[in-house]
């Protein structure tokens, strides 16, 4: 076997194409700084690409050489170089001087909304503006409607919360950052997401896997990075309204102000609100909680010549009234109150003299109140939260062989009651990590280590974790890139609010033991291959992650009908998920995507292994995207189809026991139309398009404090079809000239 896959590689690099690397860098003011978005051409092949955020750059180099490579970028002369069949496979630095004029340059080109970057040795996905436009996205937990990697579920029918599934794992296990800060943790988990505008977010990288040892230890199922607008280059003013059907309504205002050459400040702000009531099955609950909510964001950047650094406070208000209907003697109500605070800072120190050397340091303080009812339980916690990461970035000898080496500290007080038993904790977990990259013309390589010391908690003792972690990209070709990746990752969970869905039952919780750190090796292998079909554009990505727990905290339902039990188990609880997607522009104007997920997530019940509650095996996406050629007019539709998922066994009122249930398939559309014009845009909209409603979502709705009562198995939506409009102005900033 080994010959015959050594054999099939040496077959496709000699007939494949050859590609080069590259690095530009702008000459200014005496240093030397990476150029991102500069424009390298080979002029006879008339291929055309950009530098990423580091200024590196891929391009295909075509059989017919030499050719001349032409790089251009805004504010700096452009350079051309000239390459043979001895620069194939290749890499090369790039230098661009500054001038002292520039006229204005505007530059275009099409790009998927939707796209995977080919220079990261891990595979990260990125969506665009356009993505996040796609669909109203009025917060961040609707931002991944038109997405096939990241599931979004309500938590149950009567609080509205809603929580994101990636590799089939619960949201807690992703690690959610904004720009690389820590980033809906702790007390936000279960409604943080309802808190960020879409209006707000200028991208979002996915990431499977355990990720960089950069960016901490608890990257369990992936990484998601959020990106909000820049200072800089955001608009100068922008405002979105926003309503639909049920009454619900938001408006979001941003806008951005250059101070001066190195200062420049952004601010936000968003409220939505939705007081009419719902009750599209009669059962006496509302479909929808009444809600108000409000955030704010202030920030601020300033980049010098030798010391950048970006720092703003971020502060959100949330209510949410659920349960039954007012009126109703004695109702049951679901209410929960979010109060939070923060201030986030990064900072760097430049070395013009050492371009590949900095040192970034990044803080985070943050306060949050949270309170609920459920029925007659009350729950609630504060949680106070400081974090600090420092990074120094270097190189050993040549930018082929680069370094991070840092040090971090998180520390929490942490207060929860449900009812009168408190789970509270004071941690302090100070780490280090070391992270190597090497990168060849085909080959990178990226290995890293960091060790944690967590401070003794509960009646647990204080210990170190150390998380190993490697990842490698392939170049096969010019075409196609090969990446694989294993790690370890932990993380201590927060019992109540990670499951605080589970509240809206009748049902006792029984913890068995003390908290526990949950440990898991994760590992996948992914193929991501560009094409040209028919001369037009196409992409296919195929990827497979197993992720398999040493500790993980299972929930129990069906040991009894009337209990939930929480409780660690150790190497049994697995995930394997395996996810293919398509994408192609047959025509200028339209692109297809279509996408396949299978999901196998399994953990120990009554003594065998079997698929865990609420998830679907199966998954299909099928999303299509037209945009005019005048620019004026854009059209999508997204389709999603839900295999039945297992659900949790239940008691009816009669007495009846619900065992091996499963859900029905569940379609999900949605399609979106918007009309762009010079500084505004229209658009209408409709969410659950084919009407499908989970008709009895509650059991024992008509008597919530039945011990049977359980609101939980929700599966699908319990709204209808649901209508919206909204519009969007904007106030572009104007390009400047000396």
């Amino acid at each position: 076997m080994k010959y015959i896959l050594s054999g099939f590689f040496l077959f496709v690099i000699s007939f494949s194409h050859a590609q080069l690397q590259g690095i530009v860098f702008g000459i200014k003011n005496g240093g030397k700084i990476p150029l991102k978005q500069a424009k390298v051409i080979l002029r006879k092949a008339q291929i055309q690409v950009y530098t990423d955020e580091k200024g590196r750059f891929e391009i295909i180099l075509s059989k017919e050489l030499p050719d001349v490579l032409v790089v251009s970028a805004p504010g700096f002369e452009p350079d051309s170089v000239t390459v043979t069949k001895d620069d194939r496979f290749s890499g090369m630095e790039i230098d661009l001087f500054e001038i002292d004029e520039l006229d204005e340059v505007v530059v275009e080109f099409k790009q998927d909304s939707k796209t995977f970057s080919r220079l990261k040795p891990l595979q990260v996905e990125n969506l665009g503006e356009g993505e996040l436009k796609k669909a109203a996205c009025c917060n961040l937990s609707e931002s991944f409607e038109t997405n096939a990697t990241v599931d979004v579920n309500f938590t149950d029918a009567v609080s509205g919360a809603k929580k994101i599934q990636l590799l089939g794992l619960d949201g807690v296990y992703t690690q959610l950052q904004m720009e690389n800060i820590p980033f809906l943790t702790g007390l936000e988990s279960s409604f943080g997401l309802n808190s960020v505008p879409g209006t707000w977010v200028e991208s979002i990288q996915i990431t499977k896997g355990t990720g960089s040892v950069v960016n901490g230890y608890e990257s369990m199922a992936g990484l998601i990075n959020v990106e909000f607008r820049k200072p800089a280059t955001m608009q100068r003013f922008f405002v979105n309204g926003y309503g639909n059907t049920l009454g619900r309504a938001e408006l979001n205002v941003h806008g951005g102000q250059i101070i001066n050459d190195k200062w420049s400040t952004g601010t936000f702000a968003h409220v939505s609100t939705l007081q009419s009531e719902w009750d599209m099955n009669k059962d006496g609950f509302r479909d929808a909680p009444l809600s108000k909510s409000g955030s704010f964001m202030n920030r601020w950047e300033y980049n010098g010549k030798k010391f950048e650094s970006r720092f703003g406070v971020n502060a959100y208000y949330d209510q949410r009234q659920g349960g039954q209907l007012y009126g109703i003697a004695n109702r049951y109500q679901a209410e929960t109150t979010n109060q939070h605070a923060e201030f986030f800072a990064k900072t760097g120190f430049l070395f013009p003299n050492k371009p590949y050397q900095s040192l970034g340091i990044v803080y985070q303080f943050k306060y949050h109140q949270s309170d609920g009812l459920y029925g007659l339980r009350n729950f609630g916690g504060r949680e106070l939260r400081g974090y600090i990461n420092a990074i120094f970035d270097g190189i050993i000898g040549t930018t082929a062989h680069k370094y991070k080496v840092g040090l971090s500290a998180v520390g929490q007080d942490l207060q929860q009651h449900l009812d009168s038993v408190n789970f509270n904790r004071n941690v302090i977990t100070p780490g280090a990590f070391f992270e190597y990259t090497y990168t060849g013309t085909r080959l990178t390589l990226v290995a890293g280590m960091r060790a944690d010391y967590q401070t003794a908690f509960s009646d647990q003792k204080a210990k170190f974790q150390f998380s190993p972690r490697v990842h490698a990209k392939c170049a096969l070709d010019e075409y196609t890139d090969v990446r694989v990746t294993t790690g370890k990752a932990w993380r201590l969970p927060t019992i109540i609010m990670d499951n605080s869905s589970l509240l809206a039952t009748s049902k006792t919780w029984v913890v068995n033991g003390s908290n526990q750190q949950e440990e898991v090796w994760n590992s996948g292998i992914s193929v991501i291959r560009s094409m040209r079909w028919w001369n037009r554009a196409a992409s296919i990505s195929a990827d497979f992650y197993h992720a398999r727990f040493s500790r993980q905290l299972i929930i129990d339902r069906e040991q009894s009908t009337d209990s939930i039990f929480f409780g660690f188990q150790s190497n049994t609880s697995r995930s394997s998920t395996f996810q293919a997607e398509l994408s192609f522009m047959p025509w200028r104007t339209v692109t297809f995507r279509l996408a396949y997920k299978y999901l196998e997530v399994k953990a120990d019940y009554a003594g065998s292994l079997r698929q865990q509650v609420m998830i679907p095996q199966h998954r299909g996406l099928f999303n299509v995207a037209f945009a005019s050629r005048n620019k004026k007019w854009e059209i999508d539709g997204t389709v999603s189809v839900y295999s039945p998922m297992r659900l949790p066994d239940v008691t009816l009122p009669d007495g009846t026991r619900l065992t091996n249930e499963k859900s029905q398939v569940v379609p999900v559309g949605l399609a979106q139309v918007t009309r762009h014009f010079k500084r505004w845009d229209v658009y209408v909209g409709g969410e659950n398009l084919f009407n499908f409603k989970q008709k009895n979502p509650i059991i024992s709705a008509n008597n919530p404090y039945d011990p049977t009562f359980d609101a939980t198995r929700v599966w699908a939506s319990v709204m209808g079809t649901v209508v919206y409009a909204g519009f969007r102005y904007e106030i572009k900033r104007k390009t400047e000239k000396k």
